[in-house]
């Protein structure tokens, strides 16, 4: 039997599954890396191992090391999470070589199911559905182009080795085509040392839903049900539900036999997914079979009661499953939110550095987390930081749980999708289930700006402003009848004019635009999170001081708030105002990272909209925009440099 097992793995994989070992039983291991060397799962193994210096080929993927430390440990198996080496059959056939289980499934079914092009011709003898398309690795450009005309474009090229986003563009015209290509194999090489890539046609207005299934070494194979999957950045998801509101029970019933008939082609065991595309009329195509667990598949878990990480550890000790389709019920609903340390308003660019603060709530809301305040979010691994997971008796309760549970969530340190993950939430397509793939370009055209058109939001903020404000106020003077009761405000949309009628430590009574409202409120002041109260309404939001100004957030929007006596605003108005000082035309690094390719040289005319530099920063490529046209002057760095955040990179004339 299995009495302690060595995860290889970092961050919050590594801690669900550490969880769920100490529940069973099982003693843990934990690894690490120079790097990780105070990393927050450490805490959660009864052991922890040195791997190396590197942050990644010398430490949690040098296969060598973690057996010899399994050995060394008298390990009885590895889990390896996700990423990393859980898809990885080289690794596998060796630990099998030790005597070493695999908590996972057999090396051949991963060397088989890995390759997408292979796995698209198991899947057609199976009698699965797929996508149209060409199933062999594209040779060169020529070959491409020929092959993409023969389908017809729109088309994605995937790289053949992948998954998770990587090496994979959506290719809309042939224009396109030879820039795109060159991207996607690049990207292939730098995440799986493998630039293969092939073309399918791409489906248009697509969702992603995928198929939970288990297996065990007997032959019994079982779909768990769905996940939809379909809200989507740079092609890796960042929100997830079940079961999904759109496919009906016939189309769930074939999907999932489907997906039992393709593992089984493959003599599967562990847990896996099955992951298809789905058109408007729920015709749907496999796309590619996951041999590992998902990051999503504690939705999977709230909803069927079944503990997916169990399940594999009894699977990998060689019992048969003790659950069969007949015995499991989907019951209520859910949602996961992956909180990440990037800016959705600079493209979903990465953001790196310590967490100064890291706060979420705890009651009824399952939070799978890989940081506590204070620990380094590095810029060599994924941008998870943590994921948000609601349950509820139907959607809309769950949803409307999720939309709680976000808005006290407060980070400070890097920035994060926190804002952008509520501002969807609260879209009517959303709220509606009527979402795509394509759910986040459609609706942010020009980006996420993280602005409100709503004047109950617009009021909303202003309230929170207040609230602070008077509190910061009395704090100071110790007396609420020190406090003028004349004010005005000045704010980024709109001015709203102020009168205080009464104040005290939980309440303030105003005439906003000469309505008088009441406001309870409550604010936490380690965490900035404001909590006021309405006409018994409850809206939180979170209030950071500035220098000069208040900044708040509030439903996924982002305003800067100024409040002032009215005298003092008076005679700001009359001041000069300072004269703007166009600023020299320098391109500074959003954040560290490597400099995989420079795409400009000196002396030649660039436009606005031009990429002049792609980064590698937390597995993924990043392309650098020009945000102005000019002349370039100085290429300041090289292929293959590190660079640091606000490093500058390129001047121009």
């Amino acid at each position: 039997m299995i009495k302690k097992v060595l995860i290889a793995n970092r961050g919050e994989i590594a801690i669900r599954i550490a969880k769920t070992c100490k529940k069973l039983g099982i003693s843990t291991v934990g690894v690490y890396s120079k790097d990780d060397s105070t990393s927050l799962h450490l805490q959660f193994c009864d052991e922890k191992y040195f791997l190396g210096n590197d942050p990644l080929k010398g430490s949690y993927l040098n296969i060598d090391k973690i057996i010899s430390s399994a050995k060394q440990l008298s390990v009885d198996a590895i889990h390896p999470g996700y990423g990393f080496l859980s898809e990885n059959s080289s690794f596998v056939q060796k630990l099998e070589k030790e005597n070493i289980k695999f908590i996972g499934p057999s090396y051949r079914a991963i060397e088989l199911m890995g390759d997408k092009i292979e796995s698209k011709k198991i899947a057609k003898k199976a009698g699965v559905n797929c996508i149209p398309g060409f199933e062999k690795a594209i040779p060169n450009l020529n070959e491409g182009l020929i092959q993409a005309k023969s389908i017809g474009f729109p088309v994605m090229i995937k790289a053949s080795a992948g998954g998770g986003g990587k090496g994979m563009r959506i290719v809309e015209k042939e224009s396109d085509f030879e820039v795109l290509l060159n991207a996607a194999k690049s990207e292939a090489l730098n995440a799986f040392n493998d630039d293969r890539v092939f073309i399918e046609k791409y489906i248009e207005k697509p969702r992603h839903i995928e198929m939970q299934i288990l297996g065990d070494k007997f032959g019994n194979i079982i779909w768990l049900g769905e996940r939809e999957c379909s809200i989507q950045r740079r092609h890796q998801k960042i929100i997830e539900e079940a079961p999904s509101i759109f496919i009906n029970e016939k189309t769930r019933k074939d999907m999932g036999e489907q997906a039992v008939r393709l593992a089984k082609e493959v003599n599967y065991f562990s847990a896996g997914t099955v992951e298809f595309v789905v058109d408007q009329k729920q015709n749907f195509y496999f796309l590619e079979m996951n041999t590992r667990l998902q990051v999503e598949h504690p939705i999977t878990e709230l909803v069927t009661g079944i503990d997916l990480v169990e399940q594999m550890i009894s699977i990998a000790d060689g019992k048969k499953l003790n659950l069969n389709k007949k015995n499991i019920k989907v019951q209520g609903w859910a949602f996961e939110s992956r909180l990440c340390a990037e800016s959705p308003k600079k493209n979903f660019m990465p953001s790196a550095g310590r967490l100064e603060n890291f706060y979420f709530p705890s009651n009824e809301t399952r939070i799978d987390y890989g940081y506590i305040t204070g620990g380094e979010v590095s810029i060599y691994y994924d941008s998870l930081l943590a994921k948000i997971i609601t349950l509820g008796k139907d959607r809309n309760e769950a949803l409307t749980n999720m939309q709680n549970a976000l808005k006290k969530v407060s980070v400070k340190g890097v920035d994060t999708n926190i804002d952008f993950l509520m501002d969807i939430y609260k879209q009517k397509s959303f709220i509606e289930g009527n979402i795509n793939t394509n759910f986040i370009s459609e609706h942010y055209k020009e980006g996420y700006k993280a602005d409100t058109k709503s004047n109950k939001e617009k009021e909303i903020i202003i309230l929170l402003a207040l609230s602070y404000h008077i509190n910061y106020l009395v704090s100071i003077s110790r007396d609420f009848k020190d406090i003028s009761n004349l004010w005005s405000i000045n704010w980024i949309y709109e001015e709203y004019d102020i009168e205080l009628m009464s104040c005290n430590a939980q309440s303030i009574i105003i005439t906003l635009n000469n309505i008088q409202k009441e406001v309870k409120y409550n604010i936490d002041y380690i965490n900035s999170i404001v909590e006021i109260n309405l006409l018994n309404e409850s809206f939180v939001g979170r209030v950071y001081a500035l220098d000069n100004s208040l900044k708040i957030f509030y439903n996924g929007t982002e305003s800067a708030v100024n409040i002032f006596r009215r005298r003092t605003y008076e005679l700001l108005n009359v001041l000069p105002k300072e004269k703007k000082v166009q600023s020299l035309k320098q391109v500074f690094s959003p954040m560290p990272g490597k400099v995989t390719k420079v795409l400009v040289r000196e002396k030649q005319k660039i436009f606005a909209g031009d990429n002049l530099i792609i980064l590698d920063a937390m597995k993924m490529e990043n392309l650098i925009k020009s945000e102005f046209s000019g002349i370039i002057k100085k290429v300041l760095v090289k292929e293959n440099q590190s660079v640091s955040s606000d490093e500058l990179l390129i001047t121009f004339d």
